[in-house]
């Protein structure tokens, strides 16, 4: 029987193989930003891989159609406000990786310490160059990864620092994210409330039959 750290240190070298970020994000985003990321009409809710993960936002955000693109193992979806508002609003990500888990906390509660090395920063970089990215803050808290980071490699349409979370939904490891637009970046409690109304809206559709 495996030992415990060593079954937590098989999970973490899983995770290293597997994009949580980085440059899956970079084309969608950009591409995103030079529309000028207008409100959408398009659903409130999306399922990717086949229908193992549903993707829905805050009340008020709705799917960027355009900007959700899916492979065989992962997917992003970008969301945005549903109308506009006299201020830009902070727009929201999901990405569904390839990363298939139970659930467990093994892997997520290791995860804040590996998120602030050389090798957890090239993937969250947007550029793939851990030198842009800064992790000012990681935590595990009710069962996900709460990261607070500054990536240079932001399109310039963001600001550079963003909230994201690392959590399990539907069986797959999922990141979401919260970008404010770059002429108005969030207070750090505005983001991270944001951010917690997100993963609670993600447990929830996904816990549904």
């Amino acid at each position: 029987m495996s030992k415990p750290w060593l079954r937590s240190l098989r999970l973490t070298l899983a995770a290293l193989i597997l994009p949580l970020a980085g440059c899956f994000e970079t084309a969608p985003l950009t591409e995103a930003a030079t529309r000028g990321l207008m409100p959408a009409s398009g659903p409130s809710e999306v399922s990717v891989l086949r229908g193992a993960v549903r993707v829905s936002g805050p009340a008020g955000y709705c799917i960027d159609v355009e900007a959700t693109t899916e492979s065989d193992i992962e997917a992003f979806v970008l969301l945005v406000r549903c109308r506009m508002t006299l201020r830009p609003t902070p727009v929201l990500s999901a990405t569904v990786t390839g990363l298939q888990t139970d659930g467990t906390p093994d892997m997520f509660r290791s995860l804040p310490d590996f998120m602030r090395s050389t090798p957890g920063r090239a993937q969250l970089s947007r550029s793939g160059d851990p030198r842009d990215v800064e992790v000012l803050e990681a935590t595990y808290a009710e069962g996900a990864v709460w990261l607070l980071i500054r990536d240079e490699g932001n399109p310039s349409s963001f600001d550079e620092t963003y909230w994201r979370a690392i959590l399990p939904v539907g069986g797959r490891v999922v990141t979401l994210a919260v970008l404010a637009a770059a002429d108005h970046p969030f207070e750090r409690d505005s983001g991270l409330g944001i951010l917690q109304t997100f993963v609670r809206r993600m447990y929830a559709v996904n816990a549904q039959g």
